[in-house]
């Protein structure tokens, strides 16, 4: 009923623009499925393009022309690159993401050993954010006064002037050495006790996201408090707490989330730059490790998977911002 109240156009219209849900969600998939082979093609033509040979970096620059050639042929890396592209595909479509040429570890088994780590950093990081970010948006939006939103402004821009690098330096020195309130190298995969290893990451990561989301926020909160359905909820004396989320953060949430799906592609980089700092275990790091020696299965691996959870995280923040406020549409 609360929905009606600030969604009539939706009551009037009946059919959502675009066809139905299940339609316009077909239409994502087979979107979503577009991009991730492209994503495949770009990480299997970027990697080639790239100076240096796996083979020598395997082998060494002193390594016998014989010894070089012949792993060569058996990594396939004589044949023409589209030859090369073609059984990479036809292997993919089996599930098979081929070895590492480093080390001749499946390229599954690396991603599966790496994963959680960077997966527990972005959780975490997401779910601090959004802790933070609610509301003191909330907070900022109904307050009265120009020097409040200013101060919020300005430090919410310093914060984002502060590069990522330079407050995980700063926190690993000030809370992991000189406090000693995290630790400073190492990572147990076992839960919960990887959570004294994922915490300040993510909070290093969130000084960038919170002041994304909050400024965000609060300008969708200050747009829903114009709106005439506010009003309503006003004059029947509804409680606070519903009143806060049904005709306040509810209609205002949807495009901080849209934001946030898509802010899940900028977490990943970052987790490239503190998994480094960390020294933590993650894919990022593994990525890195792999274009360093050019291991063209890892990287395409890392690559592809990257690709796949940015596209499924976008289309599930967009589900979800349907279901906050079906005016934001499925396209």
């Amino acid at each position: 009923m609360a929905s009606n109240v600030f969604l009539p156009d939706k009551a009037e219209s009946g059919t959502p623009p675009g066809g139905s849900l299940a339609s316009r969600l077909g239409v994502r998939v087979a979107r979503a499925v577009g991009v991730s082979f492209w994503v495949m093609v770009i990480a299997f033509g970027l990697i080639r393009l790239a100076p240096g040979d796996p083979v020598i970096a395997r082998l060494g620059a002193e390594a016998e022309p014989a010894a070089i050639e012949r792993l060569r042929r058996e990594l396939r890396l004589d044949v023409d690159v589209f030859t090369q592209f073609y059984e990479y595909f036809t292997s993919l479509l089996r599930g098979d993401l081929g070895r590492s040429i480093e080390n001749g570890r499946l390229v599954t088994e690396i991603i599966m050993t790496s994963l959680p780590a960077t997966l527990w950093i972005i959780a975490a990081t997401i779910l601090l954010s959004l802790v933070v970010s609610v509301p003191l948006a909330l907070r900022m939006a109904v307050a009265r006064g120009a020097a409040t939103a200013y101060v919020f402004r300005a430090t919410t821009s310093v914060f984002l002037a502060v590069p990522t690098f330079f407050t995980a330096l700063i926190g690993l020195i000030v809370l992991g050495v000189h406090w000693r309130v995290a630790p400073v190298i190492g990572y147990v995969n076992d839960f919960p006790a990887n959570l004294a290893y994922v915490w300040l990451p993510a909070l290093v990561v969130s000084t960038q996201l919170v002041p994304i989301l909050s400024r965000v926020l609060y300008g969708s909160i200050k747009e829903t408090l114009a709106e005439e359905f506010v009003e309503t909820g006003v004059v029947r004396g509804i409680g606070r707490a519903r009143f806060q989320w049904v005709y306040v953060l509810r209609p205002s949430l949807a495009p901080s989330i849209v934001l946030l799906s898509y802010m899940v592609g900028v977490m990943i980089g970052s987790t490239v730059i503190i998994e480094t700092i960390f020294s933590l275990p993650g894919i990022g790091r593994a990525l890195v490790g792999a274009v360093i020696g050019r291991d063209y299965p890892v990287v395409q691996g890392c690559v592809l998977l990257f690709g796949l959870f940015v596209v499924a995280v976008n289309l599930l923040g967009d589900l979800i911002a349907n279901w906050l406020d079906p005016r934001v549409g499925l396209t």
